[in-house]
């Protein structure tokens, strides 16, 4: 039960973290070997990864998202895999996005602290809720 919670809180602090563009925080969610898998690629290492957020993370609009349905396997000790139903929204001056996916996430837990040592991020739905994404 320690290790599903702790999975669950390195869960929150990534999400926290990329909504609020906050990338000290972030550095706190990743191993230092972290793989980052998205439609756009890999990224290998903490400081890669940093960066892919860096990046897509700069555009000036308001972000959240949620997770959901959360289930989670044990794989050893000490290490779980974390999948979750993800919805998202971005806000904007010309820009009003929802979206959903799922994060695939394998955890370790080091010195009582979860981190995400591999995640995978499939987005299934990205739309202009202005046009709706039933049309997508």
């Amino acid at each position: 039960l320690e290790t599903a919670e702790l999975a669950r809180a390195v869960s929150w602090r990534y999400a926290n973290a990329v909504d609020t563009a906050d990338f000290e925080l972030l550095k706190t969610v990743f191993t230092e070997d972290a793989v980052l898998t998205t439609s756009k690629g890999s990224r290998s290492g903490r400081d890669e990864v940093i960066d892919y957020y860096a990046k897509a993370l700069v555009a000036p609009v308001q972000r959240k998202h949620f997770l959901a349905n959360q289930s989670l396997t044990t794989l050893g000790p000490g290490l779980v895999l974390l999948e979750s139903y993800f919805l998202y929204t971005f806000a904007g001056e010309d820009t009003s996005i929802l979206g959903w996916g799922n994060y695939v996430d394998r955890i370790q837990i080091i010195d009582g602290v979860g981190y995400i040592q591999d995640k995978q991020i499939t987005v299934e739905i990205h739309a202009d809720s202005r046009i709706g994404w039933a049309e997508q």
